[in-house]
């Protein structure tokens, strides 16, 4: 039973925040972030739990804090956001510099600036925040350097945490090298599969595609089941991803896939502009599509 409970509630923790996205790669990418801040949550709470019982230095409190931080992280979109980042990167250095500055160079906090560094083309995209990248990474050299320099006064040394922080960095090394490749086999999973479907579109006959935008013209009563003939793997992930959705529905978000406008749908099927610009939100709607996301762009990337 407890278990069970347990197992629950980690599931879902998993899945916070992928009710805001639709495509299938983006759900298991959040789910992947999730699984990675709730591993930093408790590696840094048994360091911190470890510390506390054995050797009792500011090491516990401060990781307790950061075990705290990764937690909430989870549930927010700040992980996403480079404002957020940075204050997280620079809020580390401090910390490391922090314990560094009152346990001594010999406890080997400044390990911990490695795996930071490291992370930096991880949480920022590279194609977007080399500026920033690049102004982190000297920051995080800088208090590198001036730890290791204002540090170097004799601190009794303790082998103890001098190895728990070799093991520490060490270990969010080896979480990096894992989280990335994760993230890549996700990506060459997905494309890999989307290849496919551009393959498969490739080979549609353009005879019976035309065939079938004649039907939808008509408003003819076989143009769906021809769609779904044709578009197999359309229906197939509408309905994967909201499973109560109706075929008057489908038929609709088929209208959407073939690039028909508002006016054109509406005197296809004998309908209002205002009735189909009601269909279009409610398709928003059950799908999670944003506003700023185009609805014909999302149903051609399905």
């Amino acid at each position: 039973m407890v278990l069970e409970s347990i197992s629950g509630f980690y599931c879902k923790l998993i899945e916070v925040g992928t009710e805001k996205y639709t495509q299938k790669m983006e759900v298991e990418h959040i789910k992947l972030w999730n699984k990675s801040f709730l591993s930093l949550s408790l590696f840094f709470f048994a360091i911190s739990v470890y510390d506390f019982i054995y050797i009792s230095s500011l090491i516990s409190y401060c990781f307790f804090l950061l075990s705290i931080l990764f937690f909430y992280t989870i549930f927010t979109d700040l992980k996403f956001n480079a404002l957020a980042q940075t204050f997280t990167y620079l809020l580390l250095s401090f910390i490391f510099f922090y314990i560094s500055s009152h346990i001594g160079l010999g406890s080997g906090i400044y390990f911990y600036y490695i795996p930071l560094i490291l992370s930096l083309p991880v949480f920022f995209k590279i194609s977007r925040n080399k500026k920033a990248i690049v102004l982190i990474c000297f920051f995080l050299f800088f208090m590198m350097f001036l730890d290791i320099k204002t540090n170097s006064v004799k601190h009794p040394v303790n082998d103890m945490i001098f190895f728990e922080s070799l093991l520490g960095s060490i270990g969010l090394v080896f979480w990096l090298v894992c989280f990335i490749i994760i993230k890549q086999a996700i990506s060459i999973k997905y494309y890999k599969k989307r290849v496919g479907i551009w393959k498969r579109e490739a080979e549609i006959d353009i005879d019976k595609l035309k065939e079938v935008i004649d039907m939808a013209v008509q408003n003819s009563s076989h143009f769906f089941p021809k769609f779904k003939e044709l578009y197999p793997y359309f229906c197939e992930r509408l309905i994967e991803i909201q499973p109560n959705v109706v075929a008057s529905e489908q038929e609709f978000c088929a209208y959407i896939k073939l690039g028909f406008t508002t006016k054109e749908i509406a005197k296809f099927t004998n309908s209002s502009i205002r009735s189909i610009e009601g269909k279009k939100y409610r398709i928003r709607r059950k799908y999670n599509i944003s506003e700023k996301v185009d609805i014909y762009v999302w149903a051609a990337n399905l």
